[in-house]
C-alpha cells in the first residue's frame, strides 16, 4: 500500500513539475531590488564610490538577466518566422533511452505530426548550433531532467517545458499516474488528444 506522506510529496514535485519554471524566485527579484535600491540611496546620500562599487555585482545579474531575457525572446522570434508558418508547435528532445524510446516512437510521434521539431540527445555529438539545438540549451538546459522533454511554444511569451526524465522512471516502477498525469497536462496544450492508458 502506498503512503502519501512527505516521500510521495517529494516524489510527486520531483516527477511532475511545474511546465512554468525557469524563471528567478520572486525573492531574489525583490532582493535584488532592496540591495540596489540601498546601493544607490547611500551613494546619493554620502557621495562615496565604495557605495557603487558595492552595487556593481548586483548590476551584473541585473545585465546577465537582461541579456538572457533579451536572447529569449529573440530565439522565440526565430520560431515563430522559421517554425511558425509550417505549424510547428513545440520541439521535443528524447533519446534511444529504452525507458521511453517506445512511448516516444509510437504514441508521442505519431500524435504530435507535423506539430512537432525533434532533437534527439543520443545524436549530440553530431548537433550544430541549429535553431533547435539553441531552443533546447536556453529553455531546457542541461542540468537536470531535461530528457525527454517538450517545449511548447506561446508565441513571445516564456515556453512552457514539460520534463518527463522523472516520470517516466517513476512509471519503470509501477507508478505510472506521474507519467499520465504529465502527459494529460501536455497533450491538451499542444490540442491532440491524450493517449489512453
Amino acid at each position: 500500500m502506498e503512503t502519501y506522506g512527505t516521500n510521495e510529496r517529494k516524489r510527486a514535485a520531483r516527477a511532475r513539475p511545474s511546465a512554468l519554471g525557469g524563471h528567478m524566485p520572486i525573492g531574489c527579484v525583490v532582493f535584488l531590488a532592496v540591495y540596489l535600491a540601498t546601493c544607490l540611496a547611500f551613494l546619493w546620500f554620502t557621495n562615496r564610490l565604495f557605495f557603487l562599487a558595492l552595487g556593481i555585482p548586483g548590476l551584473i545579474v541585473v545585465g546577465y538577466g537582461v541579456t538572457r531575457y533579451a536572447y529569449g525572446v529573440c530565439l522565440l522570434i526565430a520560431v515563430r518566422v522559421a517554425w511558425s508558418p509550417r505549424g510547428v508547435r513545440c520541439l521535443l528532445v528524447h533519446s534511444n533511452s529504452p525507458a521511453w524510446d517506445t512511448r516516444v516512437r509510437t504514441v508521442w510521434l505519431p500524435s504530435f505530426g507535423h506539430l512537432a521539431v525533434t532533437l534527439n540527445w543520443s545524436e549530440r555529438a553530431s548537433w550544430r548550433q541549429t535553431l533547435s539545438v539553441r531552443v533546447f540549451n536556453r529553455f531546457c538546459r542541461r542540468t537536470h531532467n531535461f530528457n525527454p522533454a517538450v517545449v511548447v511554444f506561446r508565441g513571445l511569451r516564456q515556453p512552457l517545458v514539460f520534463r518527463f526524465f522523472y516520470a517516466f522512471h517513476e512509471a519503470q516502477a509501477g507508478r505510472t499516474r506521474y507519467l499520465e498525469g504529465l502527459e494529460a497536462d501536455l497533450f491538451p496544450v499542444l490540442g491532440v488528444a491524450a493517449p489512453r492508458a
